[in-house]
This record gives C-alpha cells, sequence and structure tokens, in this order.
C-alpha cells in the first residue's frame, strides 16, 4: 500500500512539472511575439477574449507587467467562467500559475483541464509560429536567440538506397 501511495504521489508531481513546463512555453512564446508584434499581440487578445484594448493595459499591469501573463490569465478566464479581477487578484497573492489553477479547479481530472491546456498549446504554437513568421521576413530586428532552422541538402534529394520509388530518367 505504501508503494502505491508512494507511486501516486510521483505521478501528481510528473504531471504538475509537465504543466508549469507547457505554461512557461506558453508565457515565454507570447512574450517574444509581444516584443516585436505588440499592436498584433494585443488585437488578438481583444479579439479572442472579446475584451478593450484599455482593459488589456490594467491586466497588464496587474500581471506583473507581462504579456505572457495577460494572455495566460484571459484563458483561465474563459476556461474557468471567474472574472478577470478574480485571476488577478489570485495572481497578485500567490504569484505561481499552478497554484491559481489550482485554487480556481483546473487541475488534473478535472473537466476543465483537457481543454484548458489544449487552447494553451494552440495559442503557443500560434504565437511561436508567428514570431518565427516575422523574424523570417524581418532578419535584422529578429532577437539573436531565434535560430532559424536550415534545411539540409539531403532534405530536397531522393538519394536513398530504396530505388523503386526513384524516377530514372
Amino acid at each position: 500500500m505504501r508503494k502505491f501511495y508512494t507511486l501516486l504521489l510521483l505521478m501528481a508531481v510528473s504531471c504538475s512539472i509537465f504543466a508549469q513546463d507547457r505554461l512557461s512555453l506558453f508565457i515565454s512564446r507570447a512574450n517574444k511575439y509581444a516584443s516585436v508584434e505588440l499592436s498584433d499581440y494585443r488585437k488578438r487578445l481583444c479579439v479572442e477574449y472579446n475584451t478593450r484594448g484599455s482593459l488589456l493595459d490594467d491586466y497588464y499591469r496587474q500581471c506583473g507587467r507581462d504579456w505572457g501573463n495577460v494572455g495566460l490569465a484571459l484563458e483561465i478566464a474563459r476556461t474557468s467562467g471567474k472574472h478577470m479581477r478574480d485571476i488577478c487578484h489570485y495572481y497578485k497573492r500567490y504569484r505561481k500559475w499552478n497554484r491559481v489553477l489550482i485554487e480556481i479547479g483546473i487541475r488534473p481530472g478535472s473537466h476543465y483541464y483537457n481543454p484548458f491546456y489544449d487552447r494553451i498549446d494552440f495559442h503557443s504554437r500560434y504565437w511561436h509560429k508567428h514570431y518565427c513568421s516575422y523574424c523570417d521576413h524581418h532578419d535584422r530586428y529578429h532577437h539573436k536567440k531565434y535560430k532559424k532552422y536550415r534545411r539540409h541538402k539531403w532534405d530536397d534529394d531522393d538519394d536513398d538506397d530504396d530505388d523503386w520509388d526513384d524516377d530514372d530518367d
């Protein structure tokens, strides 16, 4: 029985670490995109979460002056049905998003958990894709941390050993 409880504890810890990584990834990608296209990021938040730009400025101040936190707080409010002022209040109190999620009820096993993380992953990929696109089009403006993915010479060639699908001319 003791081993079973230890196993449950390890599973809970590993789930929370994985969830924290997903939240951190979302926040960092949103901040990267906001650093190069803030007006578009704000416009997207206004449309996606049906809020005004003036309210975004207030949320920005309440969420530690971090645009990634604003995006995450808006998604938490949408998923939980709570008001943004409540989400900002929880964030001011705990300063940890995992703790805020637990207080609100978005925890493993709840019916909010999977839809919330699906949307977080979707938005994270969206911010990353648009940040990379911006950097590809504005080489001199992109951050030094951004690395372009190079295509290798073998990506274009079909020089593999299976000759059954190669065209012989």
